[in-house]
């Protein structure tokens, strides 16, 4: 892969000047200095060539907060599709997947410990029992999610530590090596429940990837303008902190300083999360060993832009003139293979026809 130190010797090989090291690569001067300017002017005239560059292509997930309307952009973001913000369920189990210890777990009896045996982690139970309180909305219905390992493990839902107020079920495994998913559905009767987990017998059993989420499947938000938006709530909504006018968010609409996005209705709760795609902006290389984020095959793009400023910096018309035929030669080629061929990736599913993309700074 190409780094920011390679791309530079390219360059100053092509003009026939000494080549940095990683050592030297920080306190570079005069010509060097030039060459390692115009490679990171090379990169962003290649990604300002095009918005919807499919390697600046990311996805954002927000979480959302209770009786909060608007969030910001992402930081990175250059271009922002409206069309493809979808609202999830939020995990409120905390470290459901157990990549770094068990705090947020309560013992009962026997002592659980964390392991890198399977997977990401594990809860191991040997004749012990393990539970985690979580905040709900009562008479809510919600779904607990588990992989179990070793042997039959008793999932408990209950108002209280170890608790079976609300259910008690045996989570069987049937194949010991993979594991066995399961999903377990309960509902509610008050603000708090306590998620459990408990082995009798004295062996090693493990539960991973603990998720417990409001039950409701993952729906794509409708995508309004800010001018349908006020038609459709009133603009005397715009600073309401009512808890009537909170529920479900079902629209998004960018603000009318195209800085934040706004959610109708106003989340009602914290249990929810929005994914959305974006394209990223970039930032300047920076140390000897920084890569640009286009596939390796396009580094030779980089390498003839910046041959063109260099040239053009010592007046060599000819040289610079070339450079440049074959810069936007390589731009053509980038565009063929990445924006109009047939399997050129479209986000979420959606075709170029049905995107609706929204600059941040047009």
């Amino acid at each position: 892969m190409a780094t920011y130190l390679t791309l530079t010797n390219r360059v100053l090989n092509e003009l026939n000047e000494v080549e940095l090291t990683s050592t030297n690569f920080g306190s570079s001067r005069g010509v060097q200095t030039m060459v390692k300017n115009v490679v990171n002017k090379s990169i962003h005239d290649v990604y300002n060539s095009e918005i919807e560059w499919s390697f600046l292509y990311g996805t954002k997930t927000q979480q959302l907060t209770a009786g909060t309307r608007t969030y910001a952009y992402p930081s990175d973001a250059r271009k922002i599709n409206f069309s493809s913000f979808m609202l999830q369920p939020t995990n409120l189990i905390t470290n459901g997947t157990f990549t770094n210890n068990i705090s947020d777990w309560t013992t009962v009896s026997g002592t659980p410990f964390h392991t890198k045996a399977v997977g990401d982690g594990a809860i191991r139970l040997n004749a012990a029992e393990t539970t985690q309180s979580i905040s709900t909305v009562k008479n809510k219905d919600y779904i607990v999610r588990a992989r179990t390992f070793g042997g039959d493990i008793t999932l408990k839902i209950g108002t209280s530590s170890g608790g079976t107020q609300i259910s008690s079920s045996t989570l069987s495994i049937t194949n010991l090596g993979d594991g066995e998913y399961s999903t377990t559905r309960f509902t509610a009767t008050a603000s708090t429940i306590y998620i459990g987990f408990a082995n009798s017998a004295s062996a090693d059993y493990d539960v991973e990837k603990v998720e417990v989420t409001e039950n409701f499947q993952p729906e794509r938000l409708v995508h309004l303008s800010y001018n349908e938006w006020l038609d459709t709530r009133g603009e005397s909504d715009l600073s309401t902190t009512s808890a009537s006018q909170f529920g479900l968010p079902r629209y998004v609409y960018r603000t009318q300083d195209n800085s934040n996005i706004g959610l109708s209705p106003i989340p009602d709760k914290s249990s929810y999360s929005i994914t959305f795609d974006y394209y990223l902006t970039h930032s300047d290389l920076s140390a000897y060993n920084d890569t640009p984020t286009l596939p390796d095959r396009f580094n030779d793009i980089i390498v003839n832009r910046a041959k063109y400023y260099a040239y053009m910096m010592r007046a060599n018309m000819a040289g610079a003139q070339l450079a440049e035929k074959d810069y936007l030669e390589g731009i053509k080629r980038m565009r063929v293979e990445l924006i109009n061929h047939q399997n050129y990736f479209y986000p979420a599913g959606l075709t170029s026809s049905s995107r609706r993309f929204v600059g941040i700074n047009t």
